[in-house]
């Protein structure tokens, strides 16, 4: 019997080192990335075959789930080079097969081919081959790209047809292939100097960036990839001289769901774009090199994965002047962190030139500026001296209020200030102080408010609230609340509550709670609690957080969160995709683990269990409660119930739990009533069950130790747990089923 048990102990070390070492995999994708410049002899040298693998390979690795250990990348290679790949792209996919829901492969070509096949330096490898290959290659699904002349030949071979492409996520099944081709059977395919890439290549990336994301949810499907690049290489083609290209498709896939080519919700750098922008847009990095080129339609957001790093984004917006359609140019400058998201609205841009007209050889001198005024008002509306409309105002002092077209400088006044225009330098009063322009400075009611109508780059500080209808760059504090219609960027504190319509960059502070609109970066922290659509920090309250989308750390009683991407702590974790870790008392995600069982003991009292356990793979927190099954529901002597702490190994059709925790016996309380002895037993359980099914078994150990006065708990046989005599470990055989 020992040494049954010295084997069951030796396996589950064997898969606590597993699961520490190894995650569990759903999807397993693989990638093979060619660029061949050189087609051999009598063909023109290609100039960007190279780098358009290179940007392919590296967009799959950020946002397309290859890893980089997964990825090959072959620079003008060899024919033998693609073959020996193709050959040991199949061995690593038979090696996962086992440990994998799925397996995928991605094969992309750029270069020279012709109707028969592609073309490498004086080789070819017909498309017959290729095809075969990555049938035999074992994956469930191949996806292939090819960016070549006459690459839609590949679509034309016997036994293949044009279907609707379906789309799989990773909760669903699928198995076939999918091939994109950059051109149909009779066309050359074309690259650019403009862009530095061929167009096809260029296009795809940009959609699998976001660009072709036309659902919104974050996801890039085969279907939106197809029909963005599409559009995108016909019309940039219509007027070149090679005419236009058509990308064609082959897709033979059965299953359901939708194929997801590229998951913009994981961790990724990225800009998003707000549903007022609209118009085609461009964006360059500090090499000047363009990265991404696409239309955008307004009321839509639109989220761009980029590395991190500084871009120059230009828009061109259509608009009806004097019964004419002019375009704008509009440009931003902006940085992505690694791992941040960067909201684009409207006032992130501005004109890229100023136009203007002039008369040859009739240059006006330019107006002289006025002096600024120091001024005082003794009734609102009075001024000593007199203000005109565009006069600037250095001095305001009102004995009630004080009223100015500009300020450039300073207001005060006992009452209240209003500045008709923008405020440059300081307003100050007892009850309120309003902008209707921009204010860069500060704004202080000791007693009112204070109200920013445009944008505010400073700080308001009152005892009732602050508003900017703008955006904020600074510091806002209140006794009851502030608000920013546009982006907040700095600190926001109150004692009640405060709140961004746009995007919040900084700290929010508040003793009851904070809301922030859109996708934000920094601290959140309540009394009571927090709310955002899409936070990337830290949420921290005494109560409830609650975001749509975050990434980071939420710390309350109770957290909820969309897509979760970091730890939550707290006594109850609520997520609807979980990618981290949650710590608390209950966590529940569609993607983790929530599961209600029974079990039935084996053991001197024949109990029968009931249970609910809830968290990820990598650590669930389990509840349980059970009675003798003689006098289940009359009887309470032989109740028992415990909590534990497990991790969960999947491994094939198998998943393993371990879990550890105390328990606690009906019988125990009533013995040790009247003393300080404990009577909470060290539990543990180790169990194997069928994944798809939910039936499981297993063993389960309840431990004595020196000290410990015995439990009722200690049935069944035992053995000795190290060198210690008093130390035991008692067991019992379990048979179940969760759902």
């Amino acid at each position: 019997m020992n040494k049954r048990i010295r084997g069951l102990a030796a396996a589950v070390l064997l898969f606590i080192s597993i699961n520490a070492f190894g995650a569990p995999m759903e999807v397993k994708r693989f990638g093979i990335f060619i660029g061949a410049n050189d087609g051999g002899k009598g063909r023109q040298r290609l100039m960007y075959a190279g780098d358009d693998a290179r940007k392919m390979a590296q967009t799959m690795q950020d946002v397309g789930g290859i890893a980089e250990t997964d990825s090959i990348l072959l620079l003008n290679p060899t024919a033998e080079e693609i073959r020996e790949e193709l050959k040991e792209v199949s061995g690593k996919i038979s090696r996962v097969a086992n440990f994998a829901r799925r397996t995928e492969v991605m094969f992309y070509y750029s270069g020279h081919s012709d109707e028969n096949g592609i073309l490498v330096k004086e080789d070819q490898i017909l498309y017959k081959e290729i095809r075969t290959q990555l049938d035999q290659a074992g994956a469930d699904v191949v996806i292939a790209v090819l960016d070549s002349c006459s690459s839609g030949a590949i679509t034309r071979m016997k036994g293949g047809q044009r279907r609707s492409p379906f789309l799989i996520d990773d909760s669903s099944s699928m198995e076939g292939h999918a091939f994109l081709t950059s051109s149909s059977e009779d066309e050359l395919s074309q690259e650019s100097d403009r862009i530095g890439a061929s167009f096809f290549t260029h296009y795809l990336i940009s959609g699998l960036r976001g660009a072709a994301d036309s659902t919104g949810d974050g996801r890039v499907t085969l279907n939106e990839i197809y029909q963005h690049t599409f559009d995108e290489t016909l019309s940039q083609t219509e007027s070149t001289i090679g005419g236009p290209q058509h990308p064609a498709y082959e897709i033979q896939l059965t299953g359901t769901g939708d194929l997801v080519l590229t998951d913009l919700t994981v961790p990724t750098s990225a800009l998003q774009l707000s549903g007022e922008l609209a118009g085609r847009f461009s964006v360059r990095n500090s090499d000047d090199r363009l990265i991404a080129e696409f239309s955008k339609p307004q009321g839509d957001t639109l989220k761009l994965a980029l590395p991190a790093g500084s871009y120059t984004i230009r828009m061109t917006e259509s608009r009806n002047e004097y019964d004419m359609q002019q375009e704008e140019i509009l440009t931003a400058a902006v940085s992505l962190n690694r791992n941040t998201q960067l909201y684009l609205t409207q006032r992130h841009f501005s004109s890229s030139y100023a136009e203007y007209t002039r008369y040859r050889g009739d240059e006006q001198p330019e107006a002289p500026e006025k002096p600024g005024k120091y001024v005082f008002a003794p009734v609102p509306g009075v001024n000593l001296p007199e203000l005109e409309e565009d006069d600037r105002v250095h001095l305001q002092a009102g004995l009630i209020g004080a009223i100015a077209p500009e300020v450039e400088g300073a207001q005060i006044a006992t009452v209240f200030n209003i500045s008709e225009g923008n405020v440059t330098g300081g307003q100050g009063s007892f009850i309120f102080n309003i902008s209707e322009g921009n204010t860069d400075g500060i704004q202080f009611a000791y007693y009112g408010f204070n109200m920013t109508e445009g944008n505010l780059r400073g700080a308001q500080g009152s005892m009732i609230f602050n508003m900017v209808d703008g955006m904020t760059q600074g510091v806002q504090g209140a006794g009851i609340f502030n608000m920013t219609d546009g982006e907040m960027q700095g600190i926001q504190g109150a004692g009640i509550f405060n709140m961004t319509g746009g995007a919040m960059q900084g700290i929010q502070g508040a003793g009851i709670f904070n809301m922030a609109g859109m996708p934000s970066s920094g601290i959140q922290g309540a009394g009571i609690f927090n709310m955002a659509d899409e936070i990337h920090g830290v949420q921290v309250s005494g109560i409830f957080n609650h975001a749509s989308y975050m990434k980071g750390v939420q710390g309350s009683l109770v957290n909820v969160a969309g897509s979760m991407y970091g730890l939550q702590i707290g006594l109850i974790n609520v997520s609807r995709e979980i990618h981290g870790m949650p710590i608390g008392l209950v966590n529940i995600s569609r993607n983790g683990i929530v599961d209600v069982g029974t079990w039935y003991e084996y053991s001197d009292d024949y109990r029968l269990y009931m249970s609910f356990q809830s968290g990820t793979n990598y650590l669930y927190t389990l509840f349980y409660w059970g009675n003798s099954t003689n006098g289940f529901f009359e009887k309470p002597d032989n109740m028992a119930w415990g909590m534990h702490i497990g991790s969960r190994i999947p491994l094939g059709f198998l998943e393993f739990d371990l879990d550890a925790g105390i328990k606690q016996s009906y019988k125990d309380m009533q013995t040790y009533s009247n003393s300080d002895e404990c009577f909470v037993v060290p539990s543990a359980r180790a169990l194997v069950a069928l994944k798809r099914i939910g039936i499981f078994w297993g063993v389960t150990m309840d431990f004595s130790y020196p000290g410990h006065p015995g439990s009722s708990l200690f049935t069944g046989d035992s053995f000795k747990v190290g060198s210690d005599s008093e130390s035991r470990a008692y067991y019992n055989y379990v048979f179940g089923i969760r759902i």
